[in-house]
């Protein structure tokens, strides 16, 4: 009897801890608002008066943070900073990335 009673408690925990999974998972509203909020941040922190930003780069959630290569569209430019955005902190960190190159970001 006692088997029984921790296999029905067992299957409880995990149909509620799937469920909570499933409340947690974002919007497709939501993902473009925070790759909006993204581009924004990582745009601003480049500081390029004509800067194309490559699409958003995630990462496993662990890391807490996502990727972007915003690169220098000026004439003869092939100027590039590599971009990651801190999902805690909601701050951009730029360093050089120059000669790199990557697609545009899907309109």
């Amino acid at each position: 009897m006692h088997l029984k009673t921790n296999l029905i408690v067992l299957a409880c925990v995990t149909a509620a801890s799937m469920t909570a999974s499933a409340v947690q998972a974002s919007s497709p509203s939501a993902w473009a608002e925070f790759n909006q909020r993204v581009t924004r941040s990582c745009l601003a922190a480049a500081g390029y008066r004509n800067a194309r930003p490559s699409p958003v780069i995630g990462f496993d959630d662990r890391v807490g943070k996502v990727a972007m290569l915003v690169s220098d569209r000026s004439r003869g430019s092939n100027n590039a900073k590599l971009c990651l955005y801190d999902k805690a902190s909601r701050k951009a960190y730029i360093d050089n990335a120059d000669g790199w190159v990557a697609p545009p970001a899907p309109r």
